[in-house]
């Protein structure tokens, strides 16, 4: 409401209060529209709560979903286009000499993750070369040759390239000729000034091993005419000659046709960069436990971010009042995230027995704020001695004893799993399954075998490719990362989680509530519309009125002086 010397705006509406009658019909007004109005504005409130709500919501979905992330290589990967990259399995390497000589100064070794552990012992014998030649000296790389004649040239192995030379080509001529087929012969001609007054032709190979090869001459020899080869085809003058690497790893020699070596032994890739016949590297492959503690130091981090938001929802003052920003205060889903994470980290997980089980018997553990913090000489330790014990706490370990068979999806919670699983085939296709007998535990479609909801096998997916009848024994025992990712996803999945349900109700109470809002404010403002209405007639009718009252007052004034 605006008002200026009896002017008043009320919505779109303009007009004069209290002209005749002195009364604030706008405050009267006004006062009538707050009351149609109020219950939008107890709407809107419960609106404001609402968003409130959802963005709480939505950050602890966001958050949840960082905390998967961080596991996502900690947990195990049943997907058949997984490979052995997981946190676990990452590799390092370690290069030693017996001699002065430097082993990084001779070779590179770069591990695939899950590559077998172990030492080995590997000499540089020779390193790789690939075929270099020159000419003879010229006096001008861009004096004409005099020479016609064609030859074809090209290394052992590649299709060789003709090459024609007319009387007028220079040196430099030659070169850009042998070069325009450079990518299918494997020979790259250059010119090398030796100094102001001698050049010569340098040819180089692509290929280590393979040498270059000059033939089909006619004409002219243009290359024994330039100092390249001599009356019997041989090299003059060879700058490098063509050889293989061979390495000696663990006492068997192996030849190779490349400096980059990948089949010695798997997963691992070997790159020769200098040889020395007398220096014994010493070849240490091993779990990089430093990739390991970062790898649980950020699932730790995401987990602490999480519990931090929690614990803001929480807060309650010394005098009993829930802080203003806790708005999730009571919440039951809230809660129940909170015991279910607190549940998963308080339990006990591998192998069990004499064997490392909990978060704190590898120096992990809960501070005053129930947030993770480690004890890194106690962890350090764990993944030195126990690397493997340490890996069954924070992943999954799933056994089977049929090579053809594998579980395929595990998003169970019913904890460890030991049982025998019945295959029946009958035409080549799976027939029946069953344990203990019940064939009523498992849905199957082709190859794909199913736990059945209900069941403790809930949440388990196993392939079959077998063609007969097999008894298959499985062992599940449940790791951390995997519980966790199993039961956030189910709070936090985009489409079916917890939070995303309640957030999609909100969504869709606020829209409902936000038209009600709408039709109550249109109401109201209808209403006003129609008092300033009924006011404005009101004012008018009673100026019109007084209006009639003066004219009366001054005739009867003037009849009373005319008598």
């Amino acid at each position: 409401m605006a008002t200026t010397n009896g002017i008043t705006t009320l919505g779109n509406r303009t007009f004069l209060f209290g002209a005749a009658s002195g009364i604030d019909t706008s405050a009267l007004v006004t006062a009538a529209y707050n009351a149609r109005k109020a219950e939008a504005d107890k709407i809107d409130i419960q609106v404001q709560k609402n968003t409130a709500k959802y963005d709480a919501y939505d950050k602890i979905r966001t958050l949840s979903t960082a905390l998967q992330t961080s596991i996502s290589n900690i947990k195990k990967n049943y997907s058949v286009l997984a490979t052995s990259n997981g946190l676990f399995d990452q590799r390092t390497g370690s290069l030693s000499s017996n001699t002065a000589t430097s082993a990084a100064s001779l070779v590179d070794v770069k591990l695939d993750p899950g590559t077998d552990l172990g030492v080995h012992e590997l000499t540089v014998e020779k390193k790789g070369q690939a075929h270099r030649v020159a000419s003879g000296s010229a006096a001008s790389a861009t004096m004409a040759l005099g020479f016609t004649g064609d030859f074809s040239i090209g290394v052992a192995g590649k299709t060789a390239s003709s090459v024609s030379v007319t009387a007028g080509m220079t040196l430099t001529d030659l070169a850009a000729a042998i070069n325009s087929n450079t990518a299918t012969s494997g020979v790259k001609a250059s010119i090398a000034k030796v100094s102001e007054t001698e050049y010569q032709l340098v040819l180089n190979g692509s290929d280590i091993n393979k040498q270059i090869q000059i033939t089909g001459v006619s004409g002219d020899d243009v290359m024994q005419n330039i100092g390249v080869t001599n009356s019997g085809g041989a090299f003059v003058k060879e700058l490098q000659i063509a050889q293989p690497t061979v390495v000696t790893l663990d006492g068997i020699s192996y030849s190779r046709d490349s400096n980059t070596i990948t089949d010695l032994l798997p997963g691992v890739t070997l790159n020769v960069k200098n040889a020395d016949a007398a220096t014994k590297i010493n070849l240490s492959i091993e779990n990089d436990n430093s990739a390991v503690k970062a790898g649980i130091q950020s699932f730790m981090d995401a987990y602490n971010n999480l519990r931090d938001f929690i614990k803001s929802q929480q807060v309650v003052s010394d005098a009993g009042a829930v802080d203003s920003g806790a708005v999730l205060f009571g919440d039951s889903i809230l809660a129940n995230i909170n015991s279910s994470l607190q549940g998963i980290l308080g339990g006990s997980y591998g192998a069990g027995g004499s064997n490392l089980a909990t978060l704190r018997s590898v120096g992990i553990t809960l501070d005053q704020n129930n947030k993770l913090v480690m004890d890194e000489s106690v962890f350090d330790t764990a993944t030195i001695d126990k690397f493997e014990q340490v890996r069954d706490i924070f992943q999954t370990k799933v056994t089977v004893d049929n090579t053809q068979f594998r579980m395929s999806k595990n998003t169970s919670t019913s904890g460890t799993q030991s049982f025998a699983m019945q295959i029946t085939m009958s035409g080549g296709s799976i027939s029946g399954v069953s344990v203990g007998g019940d064939n009523t535990l498992f849905d199957v479609s082709g190859a794909t075998i199913t736990g059945k909801a209900g069941t403790i096998y809930e949440g388990m997916s196993f392939a079959y490719i077998g063609t007969s009848d097999a008894t298959i024994n499985i062992g599940i025992q449940p790791g951390i990362a995997d519980a966790l990712d199993t039961t956030v996803n189910k709070f936090s999945d985009v489409l079916n989680g917890d939070l995303s349900k309640e957030m999609s109700r909100i969504t869709s109470q606020n829209t409902l509530l936000s038209d009600r809002s709408s039709r109550v404010l249109e109401r109201a403002a209808a209403y006003r519309d129609n008092l300033i209405d009924k006011y404005a007639n009101f004012e008018a009718k009673l100026a019109q009125a007084q209006t009639v009252l003066a004219q009366l007052r001054a005739l009867t004034k003037s009849s009373s002086s005319n008598s």
